[in-house]
């Protein structure tokens, strides 16, 4: 494993021109905010030496007041942000920030409060320099090995704590290693890991808790790991087993991923006998962390509605490209017209009056209580789907929902395959 490891590193540890890139424009930013009377740190990956070669950004965080109001915080942070910046966009977390480049190297400013206390945050951002005050002692010397973990993460898309990925962050990946001594370790303990272990990094200890828990050095309520999903938590762990047992290169480098042609993946379609469509409508404009939860949440809805309609959905996702796509495959491509409904036990009087009145089939009895045949006013998922969101897109989320509201479509069959920006969401979807 070591010996692969080494021959890993040059591809992850940036040269020396990449440092040199990085030494420069620290320099120019620090130049500049000494026209501002700000005080001011350089945290995260870069100022810890961990980014992997490729990957570099540096944080600037500002460090205002206490007792400076939220709005003058936000107007000074834009400010400075702008004048320090070759050039910049404005992006949103918690508060706005200013991402932008100096010397072509890309770089974040973020504004935050001066708190004595990390458990006395006035906003999320408060508790990064503390983050970097913990680790930077600590991470010295292990840096390459925080860099193998983030690759490992990456290659395999679970490298973010973003609503879009769901993984390990930045931060959660230092702690770790910092927890562990090396990457090497890391990844052998990982193999035991349940979806009940709680490391407390801090006190050195592992244990059981009622979830999966990483326990912030800096705010021991808080877990560093509250973002990582249950199945990129049981990925990663099964990454690992296999890592340790069959150590290879390969587990650090991407595999090109091969699409089949159109025919073929039309075959599987009409092979696997399943209803498989998808919603299509146009992105809403707002923030990913704003429209993934959005997404899973019309997903769940439709999904919830197949499920009651008797459509039997085998698996539902989306996917996001210039468009949105809700994806869903159904056992049954297309149900019987009449169907029976369950009425009320015979004893019920006053309930069975209503209940046989104005019904297009005879009421019969069946286990003492009443039933009636009706006929369904959709037989095929995807007309019911249509249907389901034209009377309930307001449940599917806000801006979701007003999007879908003005436009939507679904696709299926040939369509479906024709599209080519999700085509290889498409066949991760189908498994094939």
């Amino acid at each position: 494993m070591k010996d692969i490891l080494l021959r890993v590193l040059p591809h992850i540890v940036p040269d020396e021109e990449e440092v040199k890139r990085a030494r420069e424009a620290e320099e120019e930013i620090k130049r500049r905010l000494e026209k501002f009377d700000v005080e001011y740190k350089f945290v995260g990956s870069y100022a810890r030496n961990t980014w992997l070669k490729g990957n570099l950004e540096i944080d600037v965080f500002l460090l205002f007041p206490e007792d400076l109001p939220r709005e003058e915080l936000e107007k000074r942070g834009l400010e400075i942000g702008k004048a320090i910046l070759d050039s910049y966009e404005i992006r949103y977390a918690e508060h706005p920030y200013v991402h932008g480049k100096v010397k072509g190297v890309e770089v974040d400013v973020v504004p935050c409060y001066k708190v004595k206390d990390p458990s006395n945050i006035k906003s999320a951002v408060d508790r990064t320099p503390f983050h970097h005050e913990w680790l930077k002692d600590r991470i010295k010397g292990k840096e390459n090995d925080v860099r193998l973990l983030k690759r490992f993460l990456k290659v395999h898309g679970i490298y973010g704590a973003e609503y879009k990925v769901r993984g390990f962050s930045g931060y959660l990946c230092e702690l770790l290693i910092v927890f562990y001594g090396s990457f090497e370790n890391l990844v052998r303990e990982a193999t035991k890991w349940t979806r009940r272990t709680v490391i407390d990094v801090k006190n050195h200890e592992i244990r059981r808790g009622d979830r999966f828990f990483v326990v912030d050095p800096v705010d021991e309520k808080r877990n560093v790991a509250a973002n990582l999903s249950l199945d990129n938590l049981a990925k990663f762990v099964h990454l690992c087993r296999e890592f340790v047992e069959n150590p290879s290169e390969d587990f650090f480098f991407e595999r090109e991923f091969e699409i089949p042609r159109d025919e073929e993946l039309f075959m599987e379609l009409e092979k696997r006998g399943t209803a498989i469509f998808a919603v299509e409508f146009n992105k809403p404009d707002i923030v990913e962390d704003n429209l993934y939860p959005q997404l899973e949440r019309a997903t769940k809805k439709i999904t919830e509605f197949l499920e009651r309609e008797n459509f039997m959905p085998l698996r539902t996702g989306f996917f996001v490209a210039s468009k949105c796509y809700l994806i869903f495959e159904c056992q049954v491509k297309e149900l019987s017209r009449i169907r029976r409904r369950m009425g009320p036990p015979f004893e019920e009087e006053k309930h069975v009056r209503r209940f046989l009145k104005d019904k297009l089939y005879k009421p019969f009895l069946e286990g003492g209580r009443w039933w009636v045949y009706d006929e369904r006013k959709f037989t095929r998922p995807e007309e019911a789907v249509k249907s389901y969101i034209e009377k309930n897109w307001q449940a599917l989320g806000k801006n979701v929902g007003e999007e879908i509201r003005k436009w939507f479509k679904i696709i299926n069959g040939k369509d479906l395959v024709k599209v080519d920006e999700i085509k290889k969401n498409l066949v991760e979807f189908l498994c094939i």
